[in-house]
């Protein structure tokens, strides 16, 4: 149980490695590189959350296929503190193609100088490609600080075209 929540978890397995999509009665709540490791491992045979996890592989399906450029999927931020998710809901806003900086989003959270802790945040959001973190740069122009590594940041950011 995350929460009040029970959650279920699958594997889609993409060209990038292995994505971990979680879902609970409300919607998805964890897309990422990492196995949960629910414990103990539901096999809730709740609809909607069968429904959720469904089409989170269709729309992942067509999004590394180049065909979807905006998700539909209902989501829920179970966890994180009120500042990560002020950074995770401005990340929402960031045009599909586009990039932009850890110190653009601090501005636009209203914290300029906590450029460090926008990092961190966008380090620990549950919900990669879905909340695009992977869009995120150093004003360098640099790609780091993405969980499935900066090869795959790139190669996400490729195939949205958002040449770096």
């Amino acid at each position: 149980m995350i929460g009040s929540f029970t959650e279920r978890q699958i594997e889609y397995h993409s060209k990038f490695g292995t994505i971990y999509i979680c879902a609970n009665p409300n919607g998805i709540s964890y897309m990422g590189w990492e196995d949960q490791e629910l414990d103990p491992p539901h096999l809730d045979d709740d609809q909607r959350i069968i429904k959720y996890l469904h089409d989170a592989e269709g729309e992942i399906e067509e999004y590394l296929a180049g065909s979807r450029k905006k998700f539909t999927l209902p989501i829920t931020l179970t966890r994180g503190t009120s500042f990560q998710k002020k950074v995770w809901s401005e990340l929402l806003n960031i045009p599909y193609g586009k990039t932009t900086t850890y110190s653009d989003i601090a501005q636009k959270v209203g914290s300029p100088d906590a450029v460090q802790a926008v990092g961190s945040a966008n380090g620990k959001n549950p919900l990669c490609i879905l909340i695009p973190c992977h869009r995120v740069i150093n004003k360098s122009g640099e790609l780091s600080g993405y969980a499935g590594g900066a090869q795959v940041k790139e190669a996400l950011l490729n195939l949205e075209g958002a040449f770096v």
